[in-house]
Parts: C-alpha cells; sequence; structure tokens
C-alpha cells in the first residue's frame, strides 16, 4: 500500500510573494495532555532535534484581512538566529529554506495548515546588505 504523503514542499516565493519578516523565535513546547506533567521541548520525530516556532509576518497587504502572522517551526539542536534588520525596518526579512506545508482538518471540521522549514535566512536580494557591516573599498 502506497504511503500518502502528508508534507508538500513548497517554494518560499510562491506561498510568500511579497516576503515576509521575523517577529520572534521560541521554543516549541511539546504537547502533554497531563496538565501537571513537566513542560519539555518538542523533538522532531524524523532528526530528534530540538523544535524551535519562528513567529513570522507576512509582507502582502491583503494577507492582513485573514491574519499576516503566521508560525514556521524548525528542527535545529540550537535556537535559529533571525538575519539582521534591514535600516529604517522595524522587523528583520526573512526567507525560509526547505518550506513544507501540511494541511489539516480540525475538529470542528475547519481546514488548516502549518509550516515547517530546515532553516531561515536574509531574502537573496538582501544578503550582505548591511551598511554598517560592508566594508569601504580602497
Amino acid at each position: 500500500m502506497p504511503v500518502i504523503p502528508t508534507r508538500f514542499a513548497v517554494e518560499f516565493g510562491e506561498v510568500f510573494p511579497l516576503g515576509a519578516f521575523v517577529l520572534g523565535v521560541e521554543p516549541s513546547m511539546a504537547f502533554s495532555s497531563d496538565p501537571s506533567a513537566p513542560k519539555r521541548q518538542e523533538r522532531d520525530k524524523e532528526t530528534n532535534e530540538l523544535v524551535w516556532t519562528v513567529r513570522a509576518l507576512d509582507a502582502n497587504e491583503e494577507a492582513a484581512r485573514f491574519g499576516a502572522e503566521f508560525k514556521v517551526k524548525v528542527a535545529a539542536p540550537q535556537q535559529p538566529v533571525p538575519p539582521a534588520k534591514a535600516s529604517g525596518f522595524p522587523y528583520p526579512a526573512v526567507e525560509f529554506d526547505g518550506l513544507t506545508i501540511t494541511p489539516y482538518a480540525n475538529n470542528k471540521g475547519r481546514i488548516a495548515h502549518s509550516f515547517r522549514a530546515k532553516g531561515m535566512r536574509a531574502p537573496a536580494g538582501a544578503r550582505g546588505k548591511s551598511v554598517a557591516a560592508e566594508p569601504k573599498a580602497a
């Protein structure tokens, strides 16, 4: 019997054509049905690495009608560090590498999705563009 995939690979630019910004990174806590159980950080089922939740903001103004904030889970041995902020922007621009989407229906019948990624980085056009960090040519 064939295995039906639950995660689908997507290109970052197809899902977020206007880009995205990082709001913060925090540990993803493992679910426990016992409220008295100690809190533990989630581990990825495939790699056993720690799972981190990256809170991000879709740069598309139209997305705000549906809630522009979204979360991406990243498995990594250490907390991922967001790219540097560009001058004049309150949040750093970001692209997610190895982005996947998992559609699901909750117990109320609402269809939703979740994102996972292998990592995050500054957008290709913004990489290394920090004025303060750029050496001056002699």
